[in-house]
């Protein structure tokens, strides 16, 4: 379980990281860190209902299943991604590089998998 703490606390210190949420698939919260004013299980109950309501159009339009959701606000970015039983979620700014949040939260995935 220290990997996995180092590994996420590593991520949310990634330029523009606001928050970093890691649950299992029934939304029990493994991991979290955030600089947002709003408590962590709000964030990941919100985040994991979007992505709920997504997988419903996904399965409709028959498009497979949900693994990444990257929604583009005015003022940030939330990622959600499904990996090995886990669901992570990573809130960013607008003014984080898409590509150095999506590669570290690549990178942190990969982490977590050798550590399993």
């Amino acid at each position: 379980m220290i990997v996995v703490q180092e590994t996420l606390d590593k991520l949310k210190t990634s330029p523009g990281v606001l928050a970093v949420i890691l649950t299992d698939l029934e939304g029990a919260i493994r991991y979290t860190a955030s600089d947002i004013d709003i408590a962590p299980p709000v964030i990941r109950g919100m985040i994991l209902s979007f992505a709920g309501y997504m997988q419903q159009i996904v399965t409709q339009l028959q498009m497979g299943k949900l693994t990444e959701l990257t929604v583009e606000t005015t003022t940030g970015r939330i990622m959600m991604v499904r990996s090995d039983g886990n669901v992570l979620s990573v809130l960013s700014t607008k003014q984080s590089n898409l590509g150095i949040v999506r590669a570290a939260v690549n990178r942190t995935l990969k982490e977590l998998a050798e550590a399993s």
